[in-house]
């Protein structure tokens, strides 16, 4: 074998174990910008795919929305006006000079806030001192789930701050439930719950949120029917609560 078949024989059989070594190590020839995404349902997206490897022949995205068809590198973007997938797959994808395909899956999370929350139990009517009560917050249409937290306050007080556990990626009505029991200096109080979107550190800074119409407590307070109680008792519970006489 002359000496020039010899080194063409080596760089081809360089390359082809270099180009074997590419496809089975950890190198990854296309760089996602930004490669992880929260965006919310209706809104417009798009992501760049880019590469500076000297073996990409040409690159591309394939998406059911937004794809681009095979393109000459560096740089190839996905990109939709009005994103109205919960679940979008693209990927980009690189042909290199052997003819094989790497590709690359950015992490997109699509969220909506709740078309409503609200307290059902502003219907209930009084409650009555010492008596506990379930106080519910519905929460209608939210995705993802398990970005929610949902917040409750009595006053300006958080009483109760509640998550939740579950894969759907699509919008879902939820519940939350707040145990109290009544007190008199409830009176006048006012319930509400909040319902937040946790989506750092990609997502907005300051979580989206929807919050309930408030709930106005009204308390019943027992007052003895003994006269030689009932003035003292009347004093102390003025301006309290309203009352519900013992029978």
């Amino acid at each position: 074998m002359s000496s020039d078949v010899k080194l063409s024989w080596t760089l081809d059989h360089m390359d082809q174990n270099f180009m074997s070594v590419l496809k089975h190590t950890m190198f990854q020839p296309t760089v996602m910008n930004p490669s992880e995404i929260v965006v919310t349902f209706g809104d417009p997206v798009s992501v760049n795919c880019s590469t500076s490897a000297r073996y990409v022949t040409g690159m591309g995205w394939e998406a059911p929305f937004g794809g681009t068809g095979f393109k000459p590198p560096p740089v190839v973007t996905w990109r939709v006006d009005k994103l109205e997938e919960w679940t979008p797959s693209p990927f980009c994808y690189a042909t290199l000079a052997d003819g094989s395909r790497c590709t690359s899956h950015p992490v997109i999370i699509v969220y909506k806030t709740p078309d409503f929350v609200s307290v059902p139990d502003m219907a209930r009517g009084p409650m009555v001192e010492g008596i506990g009560y379930n106080l519910k917050c519905d929460i209608y249409n939210v995705a993802p789930v398990q970005n929610l937290i949902v917040k409750w306050y009595r006053g300006n007080e958080t009483v109760l701050t509640q998550t939740f556990n579950g894969s759907a990626l699509t919008p879902v009505n939820t519940s939350s439930t707040l145990r109290i029991s009544t007190q008199r200096d409830y009176n006048g109080l006012i319930f509400r719950c909040e319902a937040e979107l946790h989506l750092r550190p990609k997502g907005p800074k300051f979580p989206p949120n929807v919050t309930s119409p408030p709930y106005t407590a009204v308390v019943l307070c027992k007052i003895s029917t003994n006269l030689l109680h009932v003035s003292l008792s009347t004093m102390d519970l003025h301006g309290c609560c309203e009352f519900k006489r013992d029978h």
